[in-house]
């Protein structure tokens, strides 16, 4: 990207008033496609998401359709009457997910071809996704920051954006990256709400599912700082950049010192340094935009524009880091010598091993009810359900309260999915000990 002895502030003014051309033809194309929730299972509730871009140099105003097809099916058609130039419109489809793996496949302006466009080539869009069996052990705990992770590693992948010769397309792309990385944090809103459906009555209003909503609102938050970012670069504001650069800072920070199921989001302090390191750039760049002496605009930009792709580097390996560690802390379930895969055989022992805990509680609910059917304690990091009583085939909500050697209590829930006849002891008639009950 040679700037030669161009000014840069000529150059961001430039750049927010965007260059000015003639009406051209519209250039309708498919931004993106995603079904949700993530680790679907069969029969599990779905959404298909698929968002419409116009990225042409004129309007789509004649209606057209939309048809989305699943295995080369038919699955839904939609209609959208009018697109404006650099516009994007959402479409959603409900669907019960069909195990298997799938091809899903969106085409835009078909089969009619109504609108005529600059490029005819990149109307349709294909992906591939694995539906699961339903699991004989689920943890919702899990399924949250799972979650959660994914959402920053998409914003993280979001934030990559190609540098060119052109100085107006390095900044509009910067500038769309920024937008994509906020679209992909408010997304998380729309995965709770899928996530949620299949939690039983007895774990609706769990603290669980409060704190998580919490973190959600703060991603929001973080994406607002995004689109002003990007609002403020556009036009070459510089003290607005720095401005909402450091809201975003504190946002930032604010997420690191989050807990959600025990797990700390404490990685993120990586990321937020990778960030520090933008806002150090941006102000070195916008000093020597007013006048001040030192390096090259050219070389600080470039050094700007590569930070922040940086740091949404660093954004998804925290977020990987966060959900290893996650799944690091996870109870595991066992028939006493192998995972439990599929439904859990209750011809044998259920054994439970939780890690770093020392005293533990299981609470079975029944599904659809959320009324109490079972409760156990042991001391030390397993426990074992066996003996006498019985348990039904079903599927059962679990609690698991759990404390460590430190005096910290850490809680998971879940579903355990029981397909034989059982033989597992009623529950114990002992109160529970201090500060262990959950209730």
């Amino acid at each position: 990207m040679r700037l030669g002895a161009v000014v840069f502030v000529g150059i961001f003014l430039l750049a927010g008033m965007g260059v000015q051309g003639q009406s051209g033809l519209p250039d309708l194309t498919i931004k993106s496609v995603k079904i949700s929730p993530g680790d679907l299972e069969e029969g599990q509730p779905a959404l298909i998401r698929a968002v419409i871009a116009n990225k042409g140099q004129g309007d789509a105003s004649g209606a057209f359709d939309v048809v989305f097809e699943l295995d080369g099916r038919e699955l839904a058609t939609r209609s959208l009457f009018e697109l404006k130039k650099d516009k994007t419109s959402e479409l959603q489809i409900p669907w019960q997910a069909l195990l298997g793996t799938h091809i899903l496949t969106v085409s835009v302006d078909a089969p009619f071809n109504s609108i005529r466009e600059s490029n005819e080539s990149n109307n349709k869009l294909s992906v591939q996704f694995t539906v699961l069996p339903v699991a004989g052990v689920r943890s919702f705990s899990f399924d949250l920051i799972k979650l959660l992770g994914r959402t920053l590693t998409e914003a993280g992948t979001a934030l990559h954006f190609q540098l060119t010769d052109n100085v107006f397309t390095s900044i509009d792309n910067a500038v769309n990256a920024m937008n994509d990385t906020a679209m992909a944090l408010r997304d998380a809103a729309v995965e709770l709400q899928l996530v949620r459906r299949a939690v039983p009555p007895a774990f609706a209003n769990a603290p669980l599912y409060k704190d998580a909503e919490a973190i959600i609102a703060l991603f929001d938050a973080i994406a607002e700082s995004f689109v002003r970012i990007g609002g403020t670069l556009s036009i070459g504001n510089f003290d607005g950049v720095l401005e909402n650069a450091f809201i975003l800072r504190r946002h930032l920070v604010e997420l690191s010192q989050k807990t959600l199921a025990g797990t700390s989001f404490a990685p993120m302090q990586s990321a937020l340094a990778q960030f520090d390191r933008v806002i150090a750039l941006a102000k070195e760049l916008r000093d020597l935009l007013k006048g001040a002496q030192g390096r090259s605009q050219y070389q600080v930009a470039v050094e700007l524009f590569n930070a922040f792709t940086a740091f949404g580097d660093e954004l998804s390996r925290s977020a990987r880091a966060i959900v290893q560690d996650a799944q690091s802390r996870l109870a595991r379930f066992s028939n006493g010598d192998e995972a439990i895969n599929g439904a859990y055989s209750t011809k044998r022992p259920l054994v439970i091993q939780w890690p770093g805990i020392i005293l533990m509680r299981l609470e079975l609910y029944d599904m659809a009810t959320g009324v109490p059917v079972y409760l156990s304690e042991e001391l030390g990091p397993t426990l074992e359900v066996m003996g006498t009583g019985a348990l039904a085939t079903g599927m059962y909500g679990y609690k698991l309260i759990g404390m460590t050697k430190h005096g910290v209590k850490r809680e998971e829930i879940g579903r355990l999915q029981v397909k034989q006849a059982s033989t597992i002891p009623p529950s114990r008639k002992h109160d529970a000990p201090m500060g262990m009950s959950g209730h």
